[in-house]
């Protein structure tokens, strides 16, 4: 820091001038003012512009070019155009992964920062924590694209990285209840869980009789139920919204909007339900709480109340009771196109993915066919 004594219009003033610090890009920041009245006041100021510039706060301070964002800033302006090509469900499912796994750990990361060493650690950490640890490198590297479109950066690191194979769950829970395992659940639902809870009853059977989606059950109407020739119309679903709220919407694909058909059996159980609910109208939900959709977590905690009182249908989901029933379907015989058709998946390679281990069982008797003829 320099002193000096100079001249000026309003006569003799003093001048200060000096080294500040470093800015963030190397360059070093100098400050130089002049028409203090005193060497004390010169010296005052000095420092505390020095103060300032290591908070950030100096007006000499480099200023950050205003195309190079931070993660959590090129989030927000991605956002802005994402959240108009989704639904709101899948926006909310997007958010929540940017808002776990990838705004905590980048969030205050400059996109010019982002380089390929510490990205393939994290990666490397993820792989470890997150089986399915790619959808969220996905999303990722789309903010990473929009940086390079947006002339932030010359290259996506990504591009640099090696992406390591997702790791195989050896450990995975059942997916699916068999023939036995099935017969007992439904007696046990048809005998005893009837006189409970009516309204559970209902909603478990048919999810198991139909292999119906959780969000299409929740948002079945009666208008779309056909007593008399026995068929379900599938024509909408429950989404999951922002701040955990739900709406109405289509159905997940435009293979999912269908027709079901429903035995007799389950057509009967459908009318108690029908006759025995206040809310029976059109437009009424058929499982619905005082007229309104349920909770999205309400089926679930039904099945594992059943699974808590008679040991049935232990360690399943909602979404296993639709594996089972594509389990059962195609040991039965059907077609992995019936089954794909009738679960409403987009394509066949769905199903096949999804039920690989029936498929696997089906193969291997294939196998054994042409032995017969010896």
């Amino acid at each position: 820091m320099q002193l000096r004594q100079v001249e000026s219009k309003k006569g003799t003033v003093w001048e200060v001038s000096g080294y500040l610090g470093q800015n963030t890009d190397g360059s070093q920041a100098r400050a130089k003012k002049r028409g203090f009245d005193s060497r004390k006041s010169a010296q005052q100021w000095f420092n505390n512009e020095v103060v300032l510039f290591d908070n950030g706060e100096s007006r000499y301070n480099k200023k950050i070019a205003p195309n190079i964002l931070n993660v959590k800033e090129l989030y927000k302006v991605w956002l802005e155009t994402y959240q108009y090509t989704v639904e709101e469900s899948t926006l909310n499912k997007t958010m929540n992964i940017f808002n776990v796994h990838i705004i905590p750990e980048w969030g205050d990361t400059l996109v010019t920062d982002i380089k390929p060493l510490n990205l393939q650690r994290y990666i490397n950490t993820m792989q470890g924590k997150v089986i399915h640890y790619r959808k969220i490198a996905g999303y990722f590297r789309r903010l990473l694209n929009l940086a390079v479109r947006m002339d932030m950066i010359d290259i996506d690191p990504f591009t640099k990285i090696e992406m390591p194979r997702e790791r195989r769950n050896n450990n995975k829970p059942k997916q699916f209840m068999d023939v036995d395992e099935f017969k007992a659940f439904v007696e046990v639902l048809d005998s005893q869980y009837s006189q409970i809870n009516q309204q559970a009853y209902t909603l478990l059977r048919l999810g198991a009789f139909t292999g119906m989606r959780t969000e299409e059950l929740l948002a079945l109407q009666w208008r779309s139920v056909d007593f008399d020739k026995g068929y379900i119309e599938i024509v909408q679903a429950l989404g999951r919204g922002l701040n955990g709220g739900t709406y109405i919407k289509e159905p997940k694909s435009r293979t999912s909007r269908r027709t079901l058909k429903v035995d007799n059996k389950m057509l009967s159980i459908l009318s108690d339900w029908y006759d025995n609910t206040v809310h029976n109208k059109l437009d009424d939900y058929v499982f619905n709480n005082h007229g309104k959709t349920l909770q999205v977590l309400k089926p679930n905690k039904w099945l594992h109340d059943v699974s808590d009182r008679y040991g049935v249908a232990v360690g399943l989901s909602m979404h296993k009771l639709r594996h089972t029933w594509a389990t059962l379907a195609l040991d039965q015989g059907a077609s992995i196109k019936q089954v794909q058709t009738y679960l409403g998946h987009a394509d066949v390679a769905m199903t096949l993915n999804i039920y690989s281990d029936v498929t696997k069982k089906a193969s291997d008797d294939v196998g054994n066919i042409l032995a017969k003829l010896k």
